[in-house]
């Protein structure tokens, strides 16, 4: 399995993004964060950049929300060409935005905000083969 070396988180609340930090430091995985604000910025980011290992989605953007981002991931084919794998965040717990994330081929798992460590840990084992200390 992949080691978890690089995630980006793509979620518009400053101060989520910060916790989510945080809370990535307290596990002491040692992986690079990138963060965007907007979905388009993180579509740019993945043209130029190579891919990352996770992303993190926060469904409820401005402009373009992650389902949109989804439909577009998956129309430049990224879902077929690369090994990233992207669970769904939100402050939504309604079974249907559960139901609907699933149907997206790379979207593994669908966490209610705010991530935790032991999210992060489950994620980790899970997905890249690594038992955490926490």
């Amino acid at each position: 399995m992949a080691k978890l070396n690089n995630v980006l988180v793509i979620d518009d609340d400053d101060e989520y993004n910060f916790l989510t930090e945080d809370t990535f430091m307290d596990t002491e995985l040692e992986c690079n964060l990138v963060f965007k604000e907007m979905a388009q910025e993180a579509l740019d980011y993945l043209e130029e950049n190579s891919f990352p290992d996770l992303i993190l989605l926060d469904i409820n953007m401005p402009v373009m929300n992650g389902w949109e981002f989804l439909e577009e991931y998956q129309e430049r084919n990224y879902h077929t060409k690369h090994d990233t794998l992207i669970v769904m965040i939100s402050s939504s717990c309604y079974h249907e935005d559960r139901v609907k994330a699933k149907s997206y081929p790379k979207v593994v798992e669908y966490i209610e905000k705010p991530i935790s460590c032991d999210d992060i840990h489950e994620l980790h084992e899970k997905y890249f083969g690594a038992t955490t200390e926490g």
